[in-house]
């Protein structure tokens, strides 16, 4: 085989690719709508009983995984700078490490 069509190959893959990933997408959007993984996830604010005026802002984010020959979205968190008007700041015994 030349360059060409190797080429040509490697294109309708990606393309074929491509489109069997949207149709599964719609499909999965459809048969669950009231998820939206476009949307960002609301900030959440924490401060600790030892520091109480140290507040940490976390938002939730989604990492695929290819788990028994599906993707799924594992949750993890996370940690984003504290804006000047954090949401009401919710006190914890200990934060998450990492």
């Amino acid at each position: 085989m030349n360059t060409a069509t190797l080429r040509i190959i490697s294109v309708a893959a990606a393309i074929l690719f491509c489109v069997a990933g949207s149709v599964s997408a719609t499909s999965e959007s459809k048969a669950d709508p009231g998820t939206k993984a476009a949307a960002p996830s609301p900030l959440k604010c924490y401060k600790t009983i030892r520091d109480p005026h140290s507040v940490v802002c976390y938002r939730m984010s989604y990492r695929p995984l290819l788990q028994d020959g599906r993707i799924t979205f594992v949750p993890f968190l996370v940690q984003v700078p504290t804006p000047a008007d954090p949401p009401p700041v919710t006190t914890v015994g200990e934060l998450p490490s990492t």
